[in-house]
């Protein structure tokens, strides 16, 4: 389903709908999401793409879906789990399966590590021209530690940037193996 432009005015008028109408709208908005907005890719170009650009690939088997989730585990006041090295130890003893490092060192701002991403079956065109389902990684959860610094005013403030050499890790949770 493709957005279209009643959807659109709908969703812009959103907080004048009663409540099904609200609902329902951002069922049909949800919907846009969840399919994708081209023909299914052939699974050769996918593969071949991913080569390249391992999320290009995942966009072209995804679409508009969300890609992974973030947490940030130091402010929800948890003290067994206050730290990120205690809250991966934690979800791996649970059966979760986890990145095998946390990414930026001990006190620096952030650190970050994730949940191995889960595969779904992914309609893909095959070899024979015929719609197929082929598993591909879908969505991990991310965990993000954000430390405290000195700011230039002196007070503690919590550190709220984008460390791109960690992400591009991050996102490698998504590569097929």
């Amino acid at each position: 389903m493709v957005a279209s432009d009643a959807l659109l005015a709908d969703l812009a008028r959103a907080t004048q709908l009663c409540a099904a109408e609200r609902e329902a709208t951002a069922e049909r908005a949800v919907a846009c999401l969840h399919e994708l907005p081209w023909a299914p890719p052939y699974e050769s170009d996918v593969r071949e793409l991913n080569k390249a650009s391992q999320y290009g690939a995942w966009v072209l088997v995804h679409g508009n879906n969300v890609n992974h989730f973030t947490a940030l585990i130091n402010s929800h006041g948890v003290p067994a789990l206050d730290c990120i090295e205690k809250t991966a130890a934690a979800l791996a003893t649970a059966g979760v399966p986890m990145k095998g490092a946390v990414e930026g060192e001990r006190g620096a701002r952030l650190r970050q590590t994730a949940t191995e991403a889960v595969e779904l079956p992914a309609t893909m065109v095959g070899a024979a021209g015929a719609a197929q389902e082929v598993q591909w990684p879908y969505a991990y959860f991310e965990l993000a530690q954000r430390d405290t610094y000195r700011g230039a005013d002196g007070d503690e403030e919590r550190y709220e940037g984008f460390l791109s050499t960690q992400a591009t890790n991050l996102f490698e949770m998504t590569r097929t193996k």
